[in-house]
């Protein structure tokens, strides 16, 4: 398709100090400053109860081959539980009609910077706690030819706090695992967080979200949590135990209240304990089978033993009258009879 085909480029971040969007062209060549790059910082704003009415900077840089023009616009959004901003016509607790922008248009040439101010003017008695509203920097792209014009466009929320009293409580649901019996690592921890307060929550390291298990913190990702905003985290262990009945924890606790929930997982190593059973009986059939030769060559030792002395008694029978059979004839001597004989022979004898 003749022509060039530009893209929508979107930077929302909820965390870190510099948000930045950059578009290249066919035209420009490896190692070079692409046409289209601009920053803005801070990524994301908080205002405090005390600084409500004060003004607020945004420094927006052109660090592309290109001329940019800039503008500035306010919108709704509300956090979906994946963490990703959801622009909304109106949402509730908006602060898109509290925001005046000087300058709103503007425009920057190549390595150009300059300062965007924002004051905040509440309406009368707003509602105390947490409200929330996307600055955003806009590029509009010129159409001619075969283009497609779309906007590139920078997006950095604010979150400000309206004095009066402040709720930061926040609910956990249920903690789940990636199963409840694991065979190694990694193992992933989810959980539903809801902010059930009046303001905004951060949970940042080092006071993030974290799972307590087995003697470790398994700390969750970075995020931020708006006011009545749900949002679904999931931390990873990445070097779980050989083998353990661990018990896991989450807990976060604020001023006159505590959410805690816990999940016990089992880890067991069922593929390497299948393995050594599998050798176990391999080597015991191994040992058990010359043990079967040994008893059957004993067995038939014992038989042919036994043979033989069958025969043999079988032998003895067939060669002819015993010693009982005194009288020649084949036949037992009843009741000692030859022995009485003999004993009168030698009477007899003595007598004479």
């Amino acid at each position: 398709m003749a022509g060039r085909l530009q893209c929508v480029i979107v930077a929302f971040l909820l965390a870190g100090d510099m948000a930045s969007a950059m578009g290249s062209v066919a035209s420009g060549t490896s190692g070079s400053a692409p046409d289209f790059s601009l920053t803005v910082s801070p990524a994301r704003l908080v205002v405090g109860p005390e600084e409500i009415g004060k003004p607020q900077s945004f420094h927006v840089a052109n660090k592309g081959r290109s001329p940019v023009e800039v503008v500035v616009d306010r919108a709704s959004f509300a956090v979906d539980r994946t963490g990703r901003m959801v622009f909304e016509r109106d949402t509730p607790r908006s602060a898109a009609g509290w925001l005046r922008v000087t300058p709103a248009a503007f425009r920057l040439a190549p390595g150009a910077e300059r300062s965007v101010t924002v004051r905040i003017d509440p309406p009368p008695r707003p509602e105390h706690g947490g409200h929330q509203v996307a600055l955003l920097f806009a590029v509009p792209t010129d159409s001619g030819g075969n283009d497609i014009k779309l906007d590139r466009v920078i997006g950095t929320p604010i979150y400000l706090t309206v004095p009066g009293p402040i709720d930061t409580s926040v609910r956990l649901g249920d903690l789940a695992t990636s199963g409840g019996l694991a065979t190694g690592g990694p193992v992933d921890f989810t959980v539903t967080v809801d902010n059930v307060g009046t303001v905004h929550r951060d949970f940042f390291a080092p006071r993030g979200l974290k799972v307590a298990v087995n003697g470790y913190d398994v700390p969750f990702p970075d995020f931020t949590l708006p006011r009545g905003a749900s949002r679904t985290v999931t931390a990873r262990w990445a070097n779980p135990p050989f083998m353990c009945v661990c018990r896991a924890t989450v807990s976060i606790s604020g001023i006159g209240w505590t959410s805690t929930q816990s999940t016990v997982l089992i880890i067991l190593p069922l593929r390497l304990l299948g393995v050594l059973f599998v050798v176990a009986v391999a080597l015991y059939v191994l040992a058990w089978l010359p043990r079967r030769r040994v008893r059957a060559w004993v067995s038939a030792a014992v038989r042919a033993s036994r043979g033989r002395d069958d025969h043999a008694r079988e032998d003895d029978d067939d060669s002819g009258p015993g010693d009982d059979d005194l009288a020649g004839d084949g036949r037992e001597d009843p009741a000692g009879v030859g022995r009485e004989n003999s004993a009168g022979a030698e009477s007899r004898s003595s007598e004479v």
